[in-house]
């Protein structure tokens, strides 16, 4: 038996629903034959437009739903299904809704903003398919504090190691004890460090434990440094893409709802 995800969820339900919105949407809008051009301003304009307009408030309303962990109403996979079918079929529903007549007015820039917030929808859904089991995953079921607290214990465990080892070991593990998980902003977007101190303790003790006795313990230290590091940079890595498509796709939704707020006064005011 396949077990529900987000995309089969109880045999596609959601999916059946979007397409059957979508359908009928589009044999609507073929048969409609207005005395004008068509636009929002036609009978089937007003209602592809209220039809819009109520998922438009539905999906936002997700953002709330996904935090009431106690809500009983649907499961959380249940809603980001219907999250994913319903907000791509807004995107035939608002541009019929347009007649595909785009100009500079507040009715085109709603338009605008819900293409592009179901764009970024889009994009933050390849996040989520993939980043949240990884991310658990890369830091083997644990929380990135117990990581970072994992270090703290390797640092003060090299720190006594190094009372008997010589001046340049030592210089070398304290330049990697001194090494961040990320020194910048464009190292975690990137997800590398350029010149890791700690890989290059890791490969300079290598080296050295030809020529010196006794490095074992400190270089295994800092393997397992540098194991922790790496996790951690992955984890982080993958956060912060996670959180530039929220500091995107969110404002995006609010400005989505101001306009449409915007263009339905219009519409009752001066139509």
């Amino acid at each position: 038996m396949i077990q529900d995800n987000l995309f089969n969820y109880k045999r596609f339900v959601f999916l059946k629903w979007a397409l059957l919105l979508t359908l009928i949407s589009s044999f609507a809008y073929l048969i409609d034959q207005p005395k004008i051009n068509a636009n929002g301003g036609t009978w089937l304009g007003y209602t592809l437009g209220t039809i819009g307009a109520l998922l438009i408030v539905w999906l936002m309303w997700f953002g709330v739903r996904k935090r009431q962990y106690a809500n009983e109403t649907g499961n959380l996979r249940g809603w980001v299904s219907a999250h994913i079918y319903l907000g791509l079929a807004l995107s035939v529903v608002a541009t019929l809704h347009t007649g595909f007549q785009i100009g500079w007015n507040i009715h085109s820039l709603a338009y605008v903003l819900t293409m592009a917030t179901i764009g970024t929808g889009v994009w933050g859904l390849s996040f989520y398919l993939r980043y949240p089991t990884e991310m658990s995953n890369v830091l083997n079921r644990q929380s990135p504090e117990q990581i970072v607290g994992q270090i703290q214990t390797l640092d003060r465990e090299a720190q006594k190691l190094l009372k008997n080892t010589t001046d340049m070991v030592t210089r070398i593990v304290n330049a990697s004890l001194n090494q961040h998980i990320f020194s910048t902003r464009r190292n975690q977007r990137k997800g590398t460090v350029k010149d890791c101190a700690t890989e290059k303790a890791v490969h300079s003790l290598q080296q050295e434990m030809t020529r010196i006795d006794g490095l074992s313990d400190i270089y295994g230290n800092q393997v397992q440094r540098l194991r922790a590091l790496k996790q951690l940079r992955r984890y982080y890595h993958m956060r912060y893409w996670l959180e530039l498509w929220l500091s995107v796709h969110v404002p995006l939704s609010f400005g989505l709802l101001a306009a449409l707020i915007a263009h339905v006064l219009s519409v009752f005011i001066y139509w």
